[in-house]
């Protein structure tokens, strides 16, 4: 692993980060855990020591404290006259914004970072105040309680039973440029109350018995040095990798231990389990995968698998790494991860090589490699019984080594009776060996381990000197440089052996995890093209199956309740049924209730049938995904895959969800325009009848005995008619409503489509009696399908709009006729015509061309949109025409 670069992400958040302060102002934040630490004084203190470096710097804002040491260090430094603002009766003294951004100082003073300011401010919380500060380029000093940080603030109220209603959010204080702990023991605070330096006496007692006990105090304090240093060791963090360099600074205790198939690892697991809690800490659990992992036994990866469970169940992290050389991938991401000690096993295996006294224990070889972590090793009481184990299952299968054998046979011989067809013909010694040494490199790709290739190896030397070398069929020698040419192809026949033996398994190992990694990445792709929460499912349980070979199941949450599960059975496969059992179902709630994996292969539910896993959204659990294991319990890597693949599952989900919250948003948003389009329409329209009905009741009710009974009807005429018109756009704001709300129901029956019309016309001839209206009907009866009553309001709103726009005294014209499938109605009015400019808007909601009609009031732009969503709710559609000769045609169709 290559951990010597910059991390990316780093560098670029440096750069961000730099790009938005360079020319903003810093923060300076006083850091403590109660009232009374000295915050302010600190704070004032530090203005004058800047005062008197010659550094402009004002007080803003200090809180009136009854602390008079803390006070006497206002005086010497400008302060900026607060804002008095009078709330409810009571004078408020508020910070002056305004005024601090006309001085523009170099350094401001503002006290309590949290504080919320009256009604009636500009910024509905100091912070944000500040916050405009920093952005034209002043410096802020401020001061806040650890009680005020958000994330914190439930903590806080479960210590002291106070709920803080005051709070800034995280990013402001982790934004800050610099942050000063205030820092003191809760024994000296609670004397500096009880003195009264912080509180009048009556508030003291107050304070002593509700938030400011003992207990709470050193809670508090606990709770600000960790949330303080957590921020140092970010800091450190991000200089550390962001300049690339990879050197463990010890700030926060990090352990790392190091694992394997061995039975002892489960010492060393606990052995850093309760190191990481004496130290409050957290701990990794690193195993390093190599070339030698393919030859594991079933007993080997077994135990593996315990082990990975064991990090899991003491609630340790595990990390796999890959590469040849285990201590240096120890080392390297040890160093990357700011580890600070290691545990590693004791190995007691003696090693009977005739190296043995060069050959390094793994433990040695770390301290050799590392001169800044500590190492701890952890020796095995069981380690004789593990290495006997190992020997058992390290025995090669006597049917596989006799093919193997069989093999290299088959390769020694081909390679000698070509080298002694080289040597017929007279070619040099050197292609001999070309060819005995490729021999062995072939016998190493084609068997597994080392033996038989090492064996070859000395095989191919003595061949070469029996047949090839003087004098022949022997294995003597007469030149003396065969000394020298023996061991040199002995060595590189070894060596070239061992290096492709090792680099075809390097392939393999490669080949295995491309191909896991194009399929996820084909997971990940084919889920973000899902369009529903359904596609999502199916297509990941889909690939869970195929990828592990097992029955998958996904129970999605409902209400607090899992729903039908999505299934994908493996044809073929005995035990499909028996995940989808009630018991089965019980064991996927619990997960869902706990946010807990459970089942086969855990420590709760252990007897189940099935692996279940919670697919955890952003805050909450999304389902529960389970896998049968009849055939047995997963392996780490078939519960990677799971957990990956679930990862990409619950990130579509959560797609979806935003995506409906979004469209909702917007329909709400849209609501609320058209309620103020609504609003403001109807107020405007509403005004001219309503003020034509109180000038006509009035002036009966004043002069009912003066004016002739003539006048007297036509005034009342008047009242009856404006009143018919309120009456029609109540009607469609109701019919308008209910379209909306999806509440517009279509009861269709056979109508007598003649009737239907002759009936909106007879409704609407008392409120339109200049107009004359002419009907054209085919010869034959038409019986049509529709909701007789909205029909017939279509029409009654199209004859209106025709009325209004039409000449007194014209005539107006309600055409019918069939064509293929459809019924076809067309209302056409002898008027002006409608503009081309505003022809594709008249069937928007609210549109109005601004004309007054010929009854001198203007619509508020409903009927058409109204007429619209009817006709489209019966299948029809409806548009607008101009004729050529002066007019316009409404025309509309239902299906047949």
């Amino acid at each position: 692993m290559d951990y010597e670069r910059p991390n990316p992400e780093y560098l670029l958040n440096q750069i961000e980060k730099e790009e938005e302060t360079s020319n903003r102002g810093k923060l300076k934040i006083f850091f403590g855990y109660a009232a009374g630490v000295g915050k302010t004084y600190s704070m004032l203190r530090e203005a004058h020591d800047l005062k008197a470096l010659g550094k402009d710097i004002v007080i803003g804002y200090i809180e009136p404290h009854a602390r008079p040491e803390t006070m006497s260090l206002i005086y010497g430094l400008e302060n900026i006259k607060p804002k008095m603002i009078n709330y409810k009766g009571v004078k408020i003294r508020e910070f002056n914004l305004d005024e601090a951004l006309l001085r523009k100082p170099e350094i401001i003073l503002v006290d309590e970072l949290a504080h919320t300011n009256a009604i009636g401010e500009r910024h509905k919380k100091r912070w944000q105040d500040i916050d405009e500060l920093l952005d034209v380029g002043i410096d802020v000093y401020t001061t806040l309680n650890v009680q005020h940080i958000e994330s914190l603030n439930d903590v806080v109220e479960d210590i002291t039973n106070v709920f803080v209603r005051e709070t800034i959010p995280d990013k402001v204080f982790d934004d800050a440029d610099k942050v000063e702990l205030i820092d003191i023991e809760p024994d000296e605070l609670l004397n500096r109350f009880s003195d009264g330096k912080i509180y009048s006496k009556e508030q003291t007692q107050k304070a002593f018995n509700n938030f400011f006990k003992k207990s709470n105090l050193f809670a508090l304090r606990e709770i600000a040095l960790r949330r303080t240093a957590d921020r140092v060791n970010y800091e450190v963090e991000s200089v550390r990798l962001s300049k690339g360099q990879i050197t463990v600074l010890a700030t926060v205790e990090q352990i790392l231990a190091c694992i394997s198939p061995s039975p002892s690892s489960s010492k060393i697991i606990r052995s850093a389990a309760r190191m990481a809690e004496a130290h409050h800490c957290k701990w990794i659990a690193i195993y390093v995968e190599n070339t030698e992992c393919e030859n594991f036994s079933k007993e080997e990866k077994k135990s593996l698998k315990d082990n990975f469970n064991l990090v899991e169940e003491l609630g340790g992290e595990i990390v796999t790494v890959y590469g040849e050389d285990v201590v240096e991938q120890i080392i390297e991401y040890a160093k990357f991860r700011n580890i600070t000690k290691i545990i590693v096993g004791k190995n007691h295996v003696k090693s009977k090589s005739i190296f043995k006294f060069l050959k390094k224990d793994i433990s040695q070889k770390i301290i050799d490699y590392n001169d800044c972590i500590d190492l701890y090793i952890i020796p095995s009481s069981n380690e004789k019984k593990n290495i006997k184990k190992v020997k058992e299952n390290s025995k090669i299968d006597s049917q596989d080594l006799i093919k193997e054998v069989l093999k290299a046979s088959c390769i020694m011989t081909i390679a000698t009776i070509i080298t002694l067809f080289f040597d017929y013909v007279g070619l040099s010694e050197a292609n001999s060996i070309m060819v005995f040494t490729l021999g062995v490199i072939l016998i190493y790709i084609v068997t597994t381990g080392h033996l038989i290739g090492i064996i070859s190896s000395v095989i191919a030397v003595m061949l070469f000197n029996y047949l090839l070398t003087q004098p022949r069929l022997s294995l003597h020698f007469y030149d003396k440089n065969y000394l020298i040419t023996f061991p040199i192809m002995l060595i590189v026949a070894f060596i070239i052996g061992m290096l492709t033996n090792k680099i075809q398994k390097q392939a393999i190992n490669s080949v295995a995890r491309e191909k896991r990694t194009q399929i996820l990445y084909r997971v990940s792709k084919k889920l973000l093209s899902a369009r529903g929460t359904a596609d999502a499912v199916s297509i990941g349980i889909k690939y869970i199956s195929r990828l592990t070979n097992r029955t998958v199941v996904c129970y999605l949450v409902n209400e607090d309740t899992l729903s039908t599960p999505f299934i994908y059975k493996i044809d073929g496969k005995d035990g499909n049924s028996e995940i989808l059992t009630r018991n089965e179902e019980a064991v996927a709630y619990w997960t869902f209730l706990n946010d807990k994996e459970s089942g086969s292969g855990t420590n709760t539910f252990y007897g189940a049938k099935g692996y279940y896993i919670p697919v955890k959204g952003h805050n909450k659990v999304l389902g529960v995904i389970g896998v049968s294991c009849s055939e047995g319990t997963l392996d780490p890597e078939e519960k990677f895959i799971v957990g990956t693949v679930t990862s990409e599952i619950a990130i579509a989900i959560e797609r979806e969800i935003f995506l409906k919250e979004q469209e909702n948003s917007k329909m709400e948003i849209e609501r609320e325009r058209l309620r103020s389009n609504l609003l403001r329409a109807i107020s405007h329209d509403l005004r001219s009848p309503l003020a034509g009905i109180k000038g006509s009741i009035g002036t009966i009710i004043e002069n009912g005995k003066n004016i002739s009974e003539e006048t007297k009807g036509t005034l009342l005429q008047g009242v009856y008619e404006d009143t018919q018109w309120l009456i029609r756009l109540v009607e469609n704001l109701l019919s308008m409503t209910r379209v909306d709300e999806g509440k517009m129901q279509i009861k269709k029956e056979v109508e007598l489509v003649e009737e239907v019309i002759y009936e909106a016309i007879q409704r609407s001839s008392k409120y339109f009696k200049d107009n004359k209206i002419e009907v054209k009907l085919p010869e034959n009866i038409i019986l049509l399908p529709m909701d007789r009553n909205l029909i017939q309001q279509v029409l009654i709103n199209l004859i209106d709009n025709a009325v209004k726009f039409s000449k007194k005294d014209g005539i107006i014209n309600i055409n019918l006729y069939e064509k293929e499938q459809y019924v076809f109605f067309e209302v056409i009015d002898n008027g002006a015509g409608i503009s081309e400019e505003i022809l594709p808007y008249i069937f928007d909601r609210f549109f109005t061309d601004g004309k007054k009609a010929s009854d001198s009031r203007r619509g508020v732009g409903l009927g058409l949109v109204i007429c619209k969503s009817i006709v489209e709710a019966h299948g029809g559609t409806i548009k607008a025409i101009n004729k050529k000769e002066g007019g316009a045609i409404f025309k509309f169709s239902l299906p047949k």
